[in-house]
Formats: C-alpha cells, structure tokens, sequence
C-alpha cells in the first residue's frame, strides 16, 4: 500500500480512526468477516448495468477501425496515405487526451457525469465521419478531422470514466475481474450486433471483376445508415446504464477523503517510476493492437482478394466476434483447470499466432473465404482470452489506489492509441500505387502483423509478476515505496 498523504493531519488520522472502530463494532456482532459494500460482491444487476455504459464506444470502435479506411479510399475516394493520416490523426487525438482525461476524472471525481459527457460528443460527432460531402475535398477532409477530434477525445472520456469505475465499485480482485469479463461480453456481443446489422446493410453486392473494387462510391448510404443506427444503439445503451447503476455509494472513509482532496502526484510518479506499469501497458497495448490490426485489414484483404460479395466485410469479423463470445464465457470454467493465468495467456497468444498462419498460407482462391473465417475464429478466441487477462492485471495494479485509476487506465492505454495510429499510417505510407505489384500487401500485413503481436504481448506477460497475474481474494496496492 502507498504511503498516506504527509498533509492529511489530524482530520486524516480522526477519520482513519472513526473507521477502524466501525469495523470492529461490526466484528463483535458478527461471526463473519466485516465486510463494507466495496467488499462485498457486485450483484448481477449492477453488473450488468455497468456492461451498458460502455456499449457506444464499443459499437463505435467497431465500425471505426473496420470501415473508416474502405470508407474513406473506396467511398469517398482519397488516398491510401490520407486515408490513413486521418486514423492516425484519430488514434494520436485519442492517444494525447487519455492522460488529459485521467487526471480530469481523478480529480473531479463523478465518473458516471463524465460518461455521460462523452457519450452527447460522440452521438453528435460520428455519424458526420461517415458522410460524403458534397465539397471540395479540402474542405470535406477539414470537416472529418474536426469531427474525428471531437469523436475521439468522447471516446477516451467514455473509456476512461467507465474503466476507472471497477475498482470503485469493490475492493475484491475476484469481483473487479468478473466486472471485466463482463465489460468483455458487452464489448463482444455488441461487436456481434453490430456486424449482423452490417451484414444485412451490405449484403448483396458484388464486384465487376475487377481487384479492390467489392466496395465503391454507392455504397455511401449504407454507410450512413450504419453510423446513425450505432448511434442509437449507443444513445438508448447509455440511458439505460444511467438509469440501472447507482453511483458507488463509497463507506471507505479513506477513499472518502481521498476523492475530496487534490490529486496526489507523489503517488502518481511513483507508479511512473515502477516497471510494473510499463510491463502492463505493453501487455494492453499488444492485445489491443493486435484486434484492431485484424479488423483494420480484414475488410482491406477481402477487398483485395478472390471474394467478390461485399456483405464478408461484415460476416468475416462477425464470425471473429461470435467466436470470441463463446471463448471469452468458456474461459472462466476452464480457468480452475490451470495453476497460472500465465498458462492461459500462452495459450490465447498461440491460438492468435496460428490463425495469423492460416491468413498466409491461404491459397488466394474459392478456399481464401474458408480460410479466413478459420482465422477469423482464431483471431476472436485468442484476443478474447488475452484481452480480458491483460484488464484483470491491469485492475490488480491499481488495486486499491482507487484515486488513481483513472490515471492508470489512462496510461496503460496512451500508448495502444498512439502506436496503433502510427502503425496504421506506417502501414499505408509503405503501400505500392501498382494493385498488381503488390496484390497481397493487406494479407501479408495482417499475417506478420497480428502473428509478431501475439508473440510479443505473450514474452512481455510472462516477465509480469504473479502477485498481479494471480487474483486474490482482495486487492491491494501492488506499488511499494
């Protein structure tokens, strides 16, 4: 546990006090452990009302980082390379503001105000994304970047706000990762209604034999109609979590008074100075990057190869989604089979890596469909297990500096925003104008890509020490001054 503040006084020690003679009058009435609500259990309708509050940004990030590059080269019609600056631009706007946004939120507290700022940004904000205007297209790309800049700095609010609650809703690491999973869950199942509503909006068309021309300029209305069916999705989503989730009623005096006075910087830098932060947030980073990698370049490669119906830009990554699902619901009974969650990642990561095999080797012909939805299962199952593990571990680290947490989501997701920018506009500057040249460039990025990500996030995992791997059955502060 961190050291208390030096400048807390006698008020600090007087509350400290008050709270340590509730718990042992507690005590003496109860044969059982003395337990305050952040103790306790969340129950399930608190959980699943938590789910919701997060299902806009997730339906918006699905449609973002799987159709913002088609719309853009194949709708609206610019480059390769301005296609990609505008996502990077995106990622980098995301990637300044979560640090911004983490220390905002600490400080004023109220996290459910702050999701539901962002949530009003965002409803306004994306569906302007995916409109063809009828501009010049100076003025028409000035338009997507202010409303990317507003879309995304809604977005790290909402994310932020939203993550920094589970630690403030229970104090038990058991608790804070079945929050998690069930944040996962949403976070899928959105993912899946998103992409059947896709697949019906885009169903139906196909190419006129030529490479990359699946989607094209018509299309523009069935992209509108997505965004603005996300967007009440999104909006109807978050009154509902609003409505159901009480704000965390907070009986640990400690945090009380904590959350009532300014931020404590000390603390913060000496996270900053421990290794323990960096290593988490490579993890994140890694399993992050690697799903949005697949559903950035999966639409991409089938654009580019043998299949030619338009409606697999939805039901490839839908399958990925279904599979992840299912996976990310089996993996909490199979878990009491393994000794270590280290065994588990490894076996997430490998599952990723084999299905970055199966995008390679694919023979570019009527099997390239078979072989992607193999993948694309692979992809889903493997991120699923790897990305709720690197959340859990996550939590585990803020343990119970709670007037913190937002700084550490923050942190541990600045760099997945920023690297997947830079990645993604890397990825398109390095691109050959002649399709001819290089007619499997989207395959092979996604292939070495999604394969060398997988690799990485799993050697940095296994160096994480297993007092945050291992959940226990309460949390504390994992930093030691």
């Amino acid at each position: 546990m961190m050291d208390r503040c030096e400048n807390c006084g006698d008020e600090y020690e007087r509350l400290l006090s008050e709270e340590d003679d509730r718990s042992s009058a507690a005590e003496d009435h109860s044969d059982e452990r003395p337990l305050h609500l952040r103790q306790r259990p969340v129950d399930t309708g608190r959980r699943v009302a938590y789910g919701f509050g997060h299902v806009f940004n997730d339906i918006t990030a699905a449609i973002w980082f799987s159709y913002t590059m088609v719309f853009m080269q194949n709708v609206v019609g610019v480059p390769g390379t301005t296609a990609g600056f505008l996502l990077f631009f995106g990622q980098t706007v995301d990637a300044i503001a979560t640090p911004f946004v983490g220390l905002m939120v600490d400080k004023f507290g109220k996290k459910k105000n702050w999701v539901l700022l962002g949530t009003v940004m965002e409803a306004i904000s994306f569906p302007l994304i995916y409109y063809v205007w009828n501009l010049s297209i100076v003025v028409a790309i000035l338009i997507y970047i202010c409303s990317i800049l507003i879309f995304q700095m809604a977005w790290a609010l909402v994310q932020i706000s939203h993550l920094s609650l589970i630690p403030e809703l229970t104090d038990l690491s058991l608790e804070r990762g079945k929050l998690t999973s069930i944040r996962y869950v949403f976070t899928v199942s959105t993912n899946i209604l998103m992409f059947i509503i896709a697949w019906l909006v885009f169903r139906g068309v196909r190419n006129n034999g030529n490479m990359g021309s699946l989607i094209g300029p018509n299309d523009s209305e069935k992209f509108q109609m997505l965004a603005l069916i996300a967007t009440t999705i999104g909006v109807f989503s978050a009154f509902i979590f609003h409505g159901l989730l009480k704000s965390p009623r907070i009986t640990n005096t400690k945090l009380m008074y904590r959350q009532n006075r300014q931020i404590n910087f000390d603390k913060i830098l000496t996270f900053c100075k421990n290794v323990q932060l960096y290593q988490v947030a490579v993890v994140f980073t890694t399993c992050k990057l690697l799903i949005n990698i697949a559903l950035i370049y999966i639409p991409l490669f089938i654009n580019e190869s043998a299949i030619d119906e338009s409606g697999t830009i939805a039901s490839i990554p839908l399958v990925a989604y279904v599979s992840s699902l299912i996976t990310s619901i089996s993996v909490e009974y199979v878990k009491p089979c393994f000794k270590s969650d280290k065994v588990i990642f490894t076996i997430g990561s490998i599952i990723s890596i084999f299905g970055s095999l199966l995008v390679f080797f694919n023979p570019n012909n009527e099997l390239t469909y078979h072989y992607l939805c193999l993948a694309a299962v692979c992809f889903g199952s493997g991120s699923a297990i790897t990305s709720v593990l690197s959340l859990s571990v996550t939590a585990n680290l803020i343990g119970n500096d709670t007037d913190c947490g937002a700084f550490i989501y923050s942190s541990v997701t600045f760099s997945d925003k920023l690297i997947n920018g830079l990645v993604i506009i890397g990825i398109e500057f390095m691109k050959c104008t002649d399709l001819e040249k290089c007619s499997h460039y989207y395959r092979d990025v996604l292939a070495f890509s999604s394969g060398s990500l997988a690799l990485i996030g799993l050697l940095m995992f296994l160096t994480i020490p297993k007092i945050l791997v291992k959940a226990t059955k309460r949390s504390s502060s994992r930093i030691v001054i």
